[in-house]
């Protein structure tokens, strides 16, 4: 037959369908956060929220691997079986209830910025024309055989498991959940005996969540759901209140209310959270607000305090944040492309990341506190008045002014600088 190719170029084609592949696991990384922007860019209802980004930036690189990994070893492409980050996402969509059309989205939109990656790859590797024109067509017709055996398996995943959870009890309290935060008027009691929690009391709302590594095998965020209930439940009860309402908000992130008759004094509430939260995991929450708006109010702050942590970063440890630390950062914080440039307006050379500079920070901080007082700053330092004041004159010098300029703004970049980090430097 005319089309068929020669021994060679067959052999030359295969040659550089290894190399090509081998180059893309290589850059497994790199391929799978691409793809994850393009997802970001054309698919709505991927959540944006900084760890459920990670997430996917997980489960596109495993499923990567697993194509080429099964490619490698000779597997029939429609058989290579998806990985568990990506089956564990497919159950996150059906329990949400995401409908299956944007699944399918997901793996067109996906399944084509990988084919894009792999026809340049293909093109830049310096083949004859022959040989590149064979490499194309046996690439495209691994990744279709491989998209189409992808899709049956997670079309029958979710099916599955949407049957599995069509009216559990899980269902029924994100149901109720929704119904509360939709600003709609509801039918508190009933929304109670749903949820099984007591909507008309006050609320403290919790974010809870923990860094999601990335792994070539299972995911160690399987198991972090019964980890953040059983933290909730500690932290209510340890408040005498009754049993928590909580939902998955994703694999790694979970939101959680309190309900309690009365307030507890913030200090408590810290300790209260402090005390309850393992190593690893990181709590948010809000100030306690009543009745059905206070419901949604405590959310709100709880999700903002969780977002300012998660720009700021962190460490494996974990962290307690509440609300009235953030507020003010996350007043300003909005736009971080302005934030930054806020800071670097008012503290110039001031926002470098060293010690020396961290430590004139500290102090300008506490010296703008005591009201340019050296002696109260330097008894909170440990240190004496003439080095509070050494330090004051470094900082006007970094900034270029006097202390006493535009006071306000100086404390306020000086808090987000602390807040958000490097991200801000």
């Amino acid at each position: 037959m005319a089309d068929t190719p020669s021994p060679a170029t067959a052999a030359a084609s295969d040659r550089a369908l290894r190399v090509i592949a081998e180059g893309i696991l290589d850059d497994a990384d790199a391929v799978g956060a691409r793809i994850t922007d393009r997802l970001l860019r054309e698919v709505p209802e991927i959540s944006a929220d900084p760890l459920s980004i990670e997430e996917t930036r997980r489960s596109s690189r495993a499923t990567l691997i697993a194509l080429l990994g099964g490619w490698r070893r000779g597997e029939p492409l429609e058989q290579v079986a998806a990985p568990p980050e990506l089956l564990f996402q497919v159950g996150i969509m059906a329990r949400d209830g995401i409908p299956l059309g944007p699944l399918l989205r997901i793996l067109h939109v996906a399944h084509g910025e990988f084919a894009d990656i792999w026809g340049a790859r293909t093109a830049e590797a310096g083949l004859s024309p022959e040989v590149q024109a064979l490499a194309m067509r046996r690439g495209h017709q691994l990744t279709f055989a491989w998209f189409d055996g992808l899709m049956a398996q997670l079309t029958v995943a979710y099916e599955e498991e949407a049957e599995r959870v069509a009216r559990t009890p899980e269902r029924l309290r994100r149901e109720a959940v929704e119904a509360a935060l939709s600003g709609k008027t509801v039918d508190l009691d009933a929304l109670s005996r749903t949820a099984a929690y007591e909507f008309r009391r006050r609320h403290i709302g919790l974010v809870l969540w923990r860094g999601t590594p990335i792994s070539d095998g299972v995911p160690a965020v399987l198991d972090a759901q019964p980890a953040f209930a059983a933290v909730a439940r500690e932290i209510a009860a340890e408040l005498g209140a009754a049993p928590p309402l909580v939902v998955a908000s994703a694999s790694s992130v979970a939101w959680a209310w309190i309900a309690v008759r009365d307030a507890p004094p913030p200090d408590r509430l810290l300790a209260v959270v402090e005390a309850a939260r393992p190593e690893g995991v990181s709590v948010a929450f809000g100030e306690p607000a009543a009745g059905l708006e206070g419901f949604r109010i405590t959310h709100d702050d709880a999700q903002t305090a969780s977002r300012v942590a998660m720009l700021q970063g962190g460490d494996a440890s974990g962290a307690t944040v509440p609300f009235d630390a953030v507020e003010l950062t996350a007043l300003v914080a909005g736009d971080l492309h302005r934030a930054r440039r806020f800071v670097l307006r008012q503290l110039g050379p001031l926002a470098a990341a060293d010690e020396e500079t961290d430590r004139l920070r500290a102090t300008l901080r506490i010296y703008l506190e005591e009201h340019a007082s050296r002696t109260a700053t330097a008894e909170r330092l440990g240190v004496h008045p003439n080095t509070v004041t050494n330090r004051a004159r470094a900082c006007e010098a970094l900034i270029g002014r006097s202390l006493r300029e535009r006071p306000v703004e100086l404390q306020v970049a000086l808090a987000l600088r602390e807040t958000l980090g490097d991200q801000v430097a």
